[in-house]
This record gives C-alpha cells, sequence and structure tokens, in this order.
C-alpha cells in the first residue's frame, strides 16, 4: 500500500471510531479556548465570498458565467457533464442563483491535513484554506441555487491526529465541536433573523463524518430540546456517521438515552400521495458489500449494539418517491472532477488525494461528472450475532467506486454526499419549499 494511501485509510478508519462516540457538551478543552468571532469559509455578502453569494443569496458576481472559487481566487464552474450509459456526454449549465429564503449551514468532514491553525492553542484562529473549500465544492456547492450558503471554518482533528490515533494519541475533536457550536450561536443570533420581517428563516443543517458529529451536538445543545428553535429546522441531513433511533419509533420520545435526538425525527413518508416532511433527519453512510453481506461485525458505520435501536438509514431517492426506504432506486450521482478537485497529471485528484485513494475522476471540463441511470441503491438491514446493522446498499454502478471499497471498513464513506447529490439537493428544494408553504 502507498504512503498516503496508507495515511487516509488510517485516518478515515480513526475518524470513524472517534464518530462512534457522541461530543460532548462542546467547550473548549486543554489549552485551546473558544475563537474571538467566527471564522467563515463561506457566508453571503462577505467580501469576496468563495461560494459567491450576496446577503440575500443571490450571484455576488454578475458577469460571465456564476461561478464559485478556491481561497487562492481560481473560479470553478458548477456545470456538470452528464455522462449516458450509451457513453454519450451532454453539458449541463449551472444556473446563478436568485435570493432565497432559507438558508444551509454546513460542517465540513475530515480534510485538514494537518492542524489549523498550525499551533492550536488559546484562541488562535484557523484561516479558511482551499482544501475546505474543496470539499464545499464537491458536496454542497450546488445548493447555492436554493439556500444561502453558511460554512463555518472549525479547528477539527486533522488527518494527521486522526491517524495517530492509532498509536494511542487521543485527537481533540472538542475544540472543533465547540467551534460549530460556537459559529451556530453566532448564526442563529446575527444571520438567521430575516430583515425584512424580523422572524427567523427556516434552515438546512448538512454535515459528513466529522462535521456531521459536530452538528449532532448542535442539534442536540441548541434544536432538540428547544421547540421555537425546532419550527425553524427545514430538515438535517448528516451523512457518515451514526444517528440512532429506536426500532418502533422516530426519535427517543424525551427520555431514551439510547437515541441520538429525542425529538427530532427521522424522515419518514409513507407514500407518493403524503406531504413530504420537514424538520426531521437524513443519515445513512454508504457500503458496496459483495452478495448482501452486512458491513463486519466490527464496523463502525451503520452498526448498533443498544438493544431495540438501531443506525438511520434514509434513502432520499426514496424518501423523494413516497417509496418504503429500501426500495432500490435510481441514484442520482455527481462526482467531483479533476477540475473541480484542481488536479494535475501528478495530483490527478487534487486536494482529495488522501481522500479519494483508488478513485479515478474524469477530465471534464465542468465541475461535476453526472451518471443519471447509472447508480442505483436502497438501504439494507441485517441482524446478526455482532447486533445490527443498517447502511445504503449500491446495487449498480459500481465501476465508478473503486474495487478497495468493496472490502473496506468504511464502505463508500468519502463518497456519501456524492453518491445522492442531484437526490439531496432536490430533496432539500423540495423541503424547503414545503417549509415555506407552512410558515407563509
Amino acid at each position: 500500500m502507498k504512503p498516503t494511501t496508507r495515511l487516509a485509510a488510517l485516518a478515515l478508519a480513526t475518524t470513524a471510531l472517534l464518530l462512534a462516540t457522541t461530543v460532548p457538551e462542546a467547550a473548549a478543552t486543554g489549552l485551546t479556548q473558544p475563537l474571538a468571532r467566527t471564522v467563515w469559509l463561506c457566508r453571503p455578502g462577505l467580501p469576496d465570498n468563495p461560494c459567491d453569494q450576496n446577503t440575500d443569496g443571490s450571484a455576488q458576481t454578475t458577469t460571465g458565467a456564476y461561478t464559485q472559487h478556491y481561497v487562492n481566487g481560481t473560479d470553478r464552474t458548477l456545470d456538470a457533464t452528464a455522462h449516458a450509459p450509451d457513453t454519450t456526454t451532454t453539458t449541463e449549465p449551472y444556473a446563478a442563483p436568485a435570493a432565497s429564503d432559507v438558508d444551509c449551514f454546513y460542517a465540513y468532514p475530515t480534510v485538514d491535513t494537518t492542524s489549523n491553525p498550525p499551533l492550536r492553542v488559546g484562541s488562535l484562529p484557523p484561516t479558511p484554506q482551499d482544501v475546505e473549500m474543496a470539499v464545499t465544492l464537491a458536496q454542497v456547492s450546488r445548493l447555492a441555487q436554493h439556500c444561502r450558503l453558511f460554512v463555518p471554518v472549525y479547528r477539527q482533528a486533522s488527518l494527521i491526529e486522526v491517524a495517530l490515533g492509532f498509536v494511542g494519541l487521543t485527537p481533540d475533536t472538542a475544540t472543533g465541536a465547540a467551534d460549530v457550536l460556537d459559529a451556530w450561536d453566532d448564526y442563529w443570533a446575527h444571520d438567521n433573523i430575516d430583515p425584512a420581517t424580523g422572524r427567523h428563516r427556516g434552515v438546512v443543517l448538512l454535515g459528513h463524518s466529522q462535521g456531521t458529529a459536530a452538528l449532532v451536538n448542535v442539534i442536540q445543545q441548541r434544536v432538540d430540546n428547544a421547540p421555537d428553535v425546532r419550527d425553524h429546522l427545514v430538515s438535517a441531513l448528516l451523512l457518515g456517521g451514526n444517528v440512532q433511533v429506536p426500532d418502533a419509533a422516530p426519535a427517543g420520545g424525551g427520555s431514551d438515552p439510547d437515541a441520538t435526538f429525542q425529538h427530532v425525527p427521522a424522515c419518514a413518508r409513507a407514500s407518493a400521495t403524503a406531504p413530504l416532511p420537514t424538520g426531521c433527519v437524513v443519515a445513512y453512510s454508504t457500503f458496496d458489500q459483495p452478495d448482501g453481506q452486512p458491513p463486519a461485525a466490527d464496523a463502525v458505520f451503520g452498526r448498533s449494539t443498544s438493544p431495540g435501536h438501531h443506525i438511520l438509514c434514509v434513502n432520499p431517492a426514496a424518501l423523494l418517491r413516497g417509496d418504503a426506504p429500501d426500495t432500490v432506486e435510481p441514484l442520482d450521482t455527481y462526482l467531483p472532477t479533476r477540475y473541480l478537485l484542481q488536479g494535475d497529471a501528478l495530483f490527478p485528484n487534487g486536494h482529495f488525494g488522501l481522500l479519494m485513494p483508488g478513485y479515478t475522476l474524469t477530465d471534464d471540463p465542468t465541475g461535476y461528472a453526472r451518471y443519471p441511470g447509472t447508480v442505483s441503491g436502497g438501504c439494507a438491514s441485517a441482524r446478526d450475532a455482532a447486533g445490527t446493522a443498517d447502511w445504503l446498499q449500491i446495487g449498480t454502478g459500481q465501476s465508478l467506486f473503486p474495487d478497495s471499497a468493496r472490502t473496506s471498513g468504511l464502505g463508500l464513506h468519502v463518497a456519501d454526499f456524492n453518491v445522492a447529490q442531484g437526490d439531496l439537493v432536490q430533496l432539500v428544494a423540495r423541503q424547503s419549499a414545503a417549509w415555506l408553504a407552512d410558515h407563509a
């Protein structure tokens, strides 16, 4: 195994172990102190906002095609190249966003190779990095048409730190969780108030991996037990982490210590004619398990050992159609291209060289490669001697993913957002419309 591949595997595996436990009440610990102010990667109205949105969510740049850009100033289009099963390709332009009435608050996964800031002491702030913008582009930037994007920079446990967990050094995830919680408090107090109406706006929470763990903490501390705040939750997309729910209920009911949330339920829909739910959670971890086998007994994602509980799997494509979660549905897959990630001949996967070892990304001149009609998937469940397993199982389209994913304890963890990105974008759009209709 190449050194970079080994480091990526160790880092991701250790991150998985960290996410198996709930982040405690967020508070700076050890040598760190709370940040003096929130550091924003993207915030509507921020001068030279990398997500290119004005305060109202419309495009900040009004000349030429709509782009977002790296911290280094390099623009990237959000257009996609659609790869049909017959190998023909079509370019799909991305329209510039207009003003939006809903917000998206995003906590990115583990992407910092080393500590940001390099010396994590006191309240020294992190600085926005290109790798953080790369994952924002890869996972959530295409939501700009439907919401204002808020992306705080947080002092996360880096890839090297979590890899060192294998030699007994415990990474500091509490500092990053505290930063995300403080950023939420800042956002809720100053940005979520609509200046025209004086009322709070609807908000979608979006997280992956370490970012999901941080947002689970935000919901537990600020949303779950606060009905007035819960009323403004459009949805929470918490991918690549373990959201645990009771077998017979969508949430803990107020007094279940083994349930991740007590009042924020899982998103569910009885049929295609039932209204699309809001104020709920979509969560899953993606695997390409051979022969219908469940993830390994010691897998961290998707595995529960709490009697009467399971790890939540909500298939966004099935939710949109009103089908049962275990229905194998076509997934609207968008993978980042080399162009999007600033890849070159030496490092074809660019900023994701450590995060996506084994993935062969296209060299399309657009930000994304879309694969309509190629990938399918459905929620799968198994019960065995190790407990319960629940995961999003890929049914077709395996050729887009590395063979190593079929034997990895992490499965397709790094691609959780991408395997159904088009469905997630459509879900946010429809849930936002439903929330706005209910709060007119």
